[in-house]
């Protein structure tokens, strides 16, 4: 059973009254694919919290390409940590599927953090842990395209479980590269027994196995 967004971290470290008014000010949005939710060097108002399908991040390199770096799922639903400091979004948040997502007033949150330190600790804590992820994540972009792909695929397990919901084209963006790359990687996953492809989804086999072939050098 899915524990309710208001009972997970970081909520989970404020008072019972606290926890009142973030709900009584939250806003449940359905938002369709292609939906984007704020772009990178945008105003902070809003903390997006995933209930339902995934977030593609993305960030503007010098060159002018987009990097992929992250799929938020409702494993781990914050989509907009910049809400909590107030500083501008540091990347772009795009609906990838259907979403259902929370919407919790960036002022709000900031307000709690200034008055509760238990709060303000576990805000801390999970930004270093997106901040950690994200690098990782920026560094992969330049690895080989079939290392980047068992990256992501074993990453929407924590999500998803082993079963994702997830197309070849939405692989292809999630990972920088072609529709005919995505495909041709893919087969090669399949041929060596880690993944099974069905419509619409990507089961993984053999989720040890696929993250050797992420952390590969």
């Amino acid at each position: 059973m899915r524990v309710p967004w208001i009972e997970r971290e970081p909520f989970d470290c404020l008072p019972a009254a606290s926890r009142c008014r973030l709900l009584k000010a939250a806003v449940a949005s359905h938002l369709a694919s292609g939906t984007i939710l704020f772009r990178e060097g945008e105003p902070s108002t809003t903390l997006w919290v995933l209930q339902t399908g995934w977030v593609r991040l993305s960030k503007q390199m010098l060159s002018g390409n987009a990097v992929a770096l992250e799929a938020v799922t409702p494993g781990h639903p914050l989509v907009g940590l910049s809400a909590f400091s107030g500083g501008p979004s540091v990347a772009t948040a795009v609906a990838a599927t259907a979403v259902v997502a929370i919407q919790v007033p960036a002022a709000l949150l900031r307000q709690l953090v200034s008055r509760h330190a238990p709060f303000a600790a576990a805000v801390l804590h999970l930004v270093g842990e997106r901040v950690h992820q994200m690098a990782a994540a920026y560094a992969m972009a330049f690895a080989p395209v079939g290392q980047r792909m068992a990256g992501v695929l074993v990453q929407l397990t924590e999500g998803f479980g082993e079963t994702i919901p997830l197309t070849r084209r939405e692989l292809a963006a999630l990972t920088g590269t072609t529709v005919e790359t995505a495909i041709r990687v893919t087969n090669e996953f399949r041929r060596a027994q880690l993944i099974q492809l069905s419509r619409g989804a990507i089961r993984l086999l053999d989720v040890p196995r696929m993250r050797d072939r992420a952390l590969a050098a």
